[in-house]
């Protein structure tokens, strides 16, 4: 609630010190850096992820959207294009046909004989 006489940031209206201005999560200043916001308060990206993203069923990581990363969602599940293969031979499944053995994706010749 102090004045901002130099280096002030705007962020929805309000006035801000670049010093305040900082991530919910993790209290890092967010000033100059790329930032989102959910129900009112901001988060750097990586607190944002680890708290809101969707995880990949491969590798587990957050699935930020950020950027245009593509992704495939499959029932309640969502991959990297990246992580997105056969758990027997890796062949990419992107834009290809599969199936599926409990929580694991097959392409059709691995799969031939579930």
């Amino acid at each position: 609630n102090q004045a901002i006489t130099t280096g002030g940031v705007t962020y929805r209206e309000q006035p801000w010190h670049k010093e305040c201005f900082v991530c919910t999560g993790c209290k890092k200043q967010l000033s100059g850096q790329r930032f989102t916001s959910r129900d009112e308060f901001a988060y750097c990206l990586s607190c944002f992820c680890n708290l809101y993203a969707k995880k990949c069923a491969g590798c587990t990581n957050p699935i930020s959207g950020l950027g245009g990363t593509k992704y495939i969602s499959f029932e309640e599940r969502q991959w990297h294009n990246d992580c997105f293969n056969c758990k027997k031979c890796s062949l990419s499944l992107v834009g290809r046909g599969f199936l599926t053995e409990r929580d694991d994706i097959l392409c059709p010749e691995c799969g031939k004989d579930i």
